[in-house]
């Protein structure tokens, strides 16, 4: 069984993003994160470099796994629910009560982050407004 969860961009349809080494927070758009060429990503702030993968905001891994849990509450409600039905009239009861979902973490946009032109890539992304483009690493090459 598979379940796909999105990843939620802001307007401009840029992903948040996370330093697993600085905890720094960046954006980056979607388009440059999901193209197959992005295997690992550098830090804007610290220029340290990971698997993009490790770059997912804990925040964002927090609300897949309520989703996750909430699809896996629906689909034993369900199962369960049919399973009590089929076993009326046979002598046997089962008493079982509906798993309550919680409610997913709210992605809200608190940061205020400016976008940055990178010359280098020629891609856009948005970092804290205090960082200047001479001291920000190219989460795409690492030049800084």
């Amino acid at each position: 069984m598979e379940q796909k969860i999105t990843i939620p961009t802001d307007s401009e349809g840029f992903y948040s993003l996370e330093c697993p080494y600085c905890k720094e927070i960046f954006k980056a758009l979607g388009g440059d994160i999901d193209s197959e060429d992005t295997l690992e990503l550098f830090c804007p702030s610290c220029g340290l470099v990971d698997d993009s993968n490790k770059f997912i905001s804990d925040n964002i891994i927090e609300h897949a796994q309520t989703l996750a849990m909430n699809y896996m509450k629906q689909q034993l409600n369900k199962t369960f629910k049919k399973a009590s039905r089929k076993m009326k009239g046979s002598g046997l009861t089962l008493d079982f009560k509906n798993l309550k979902e919680e409610p997913p973490n709210l992605l809200t946009e608190d940061e205020k982050l400016e976008q940055v032109q990178l010359h280098c890539c020629n891609k856009t992304i948005k970092v804290h407004a205090d960082q200047t483009i001479d001291n920000i690493y190219c989460p795409f090459c690492g030049v800084n």
